[in-house]
């Protein structure tokens, strides 16, 4: 792991300045392209949604590339490096046990009307929506938060701060409770895989697979079922299903913990014999 340094960009604050630029220019575009792109035949919100969204994020992802306040900061990297493909069946199964295990937390908040909207828009049964929930939404949120953030912060702090607030800010990033609490509670197992891989690959690839299952959650159901308690008739089957993604979510997140240290120990004991 590189060494802790004060200079690496991002700091903290830098971070909040960033996330500032992101609520400015989210709400500047969105509110620009709500305007303009119906004058030209553009008036499904989808599609609005998608221009407004895949331009206003990478603009994002420019300043906070580009930034660099702090003389001496040093240049930055975005790390794609290849994990074991093993690894994805237990980030699969990670990624849905955890999905289900933090329904009862993200569904004990009552949700007002508005954001019912809200969220009813998110999962319109429409490719531009999909497109947008379930892979540019992950790759781009995953550059920035992940690698972008978190990668400095974790060359300026400890892992653990460095990943608590990296989820802070990722929960913030959506703006609302409802999605705040889920997000950060991934952010968390995002971080630490992160740390652990140096690479975006397997978060993007967690990233899309959380969101994409969400989404078809609410395709296949409806926009009435709000929670997996909503499927079954009675509460028992949903207490075993809660049950058997906690056992899944902790014996792969074990597998994982043990894989990423025996490749570690592989590693270490190669160099020294070369």
């Amino acid at each position: 792991m590189n060494q802790i340094s004060s200079s690496r960009y991002p700091s903290l604050p830098q971070a909040w300045g960033i996330f500032g630029i992101f609520v400015a220019v989210s709400l500047g575009l969105g509110l620009l392209f709500a305007a303009l792109l119906p004058t030209i035949g553009i008036s499904n919100q989808s599609i609005i949604n998608f221009i407004g969204y895949n331009v206003s994020l990478p603009l994002v992802i420019w300043i906070a590339w580009r930034l660099k306040p702090v003389p001496g900061s040093g240049e930055k990297t975005l790390y794609f490096k290849q994990i074991p493909a093993f690894l994805y069946v237990i980030l699969l199964l990670l990624s849905l046990s955890l999905n289900v295990i933090l329904d009862p937390v993200t569904t004990a908040i009552p949700m007002p009307e508005y954001i019912e909207k809200l969220f009813a828009m998110l999962t319109k049964r429409d490719i531009w929506t999909f497109l947008t929930v379930g892979i540019t939404g992950p790759i781009l949120e995953e550059v920035l938060f992940r690698g972008i953030i978190l990668d400095g912060f974790l060359n300026r702090y400890k892992p653990g701060k460095a990943i608590f607030w990296s989820a802070m800010l990722f929960g913030l990033f959506h703006m609302n409770p409802w999605q705040f609490i889920p997000a950060f509670f991934i952010g968390l197992l995002l971080g630490y895989i992160y740390l652990k891989t140096r690479s975006l690959l397997p978060v993007i690839f967690i990233h899309i697979i959380n969101n994409t299952f969400s989404y078809l959650m609410v395709y296949i159901f409806g926009k009435d079922v709000q929670s997996y308690r909503d499927i079954f008739a009675e509460s028992g089957p949903y207490l075993m299903l809660l049950a058997v993604a906690l056992l899944i979510f902790a014996f792969c997140l074990a597998r994982l913990i043990m894989t990423i240290k025996e490749e570690s120990h592989f590693k270490q004991e190669t160099q020294l014999k070369q």
